[in-house]
């Protein structure tokens, strides 16, 4: 994955900023990692999708289990 587009300090920031670390060690929630980078990084209009892919290549390489747990957009809708 290219992860060219994204600044790496700010994936590196969500992810440790949300990564919850436990006896078995780091734990990472995409969707809070997402609204954590969006606020880091102050982009509002990369899909949800796409920023998941990217945090979660950073947090398994610092590491981390990642649960995918972001909503799509056509079940925001409903």
């Amino acid at each position: 994955m290219d992860n060219s587009k994204f600044n790496q300090a700010d994936l590196i920031s969500a992810v440790k900023a949300c990564a919850n670390t436990g006896y078995a060690g780091s734990l990472l929630s995409t969707s809070k990692a997402i609204g954590e980078f969006r606020i880091i990084a102050g982009d509002f209009v990369t899909p949800d999708e796409e920023l998941a892919n990217a945090i979660s290549e950073t947090a398994i390489a610092l590491g981390c289990a990642v649960v995918f747990d972001e909503r799509s957009a056509d079940s925001r809708a409903h």
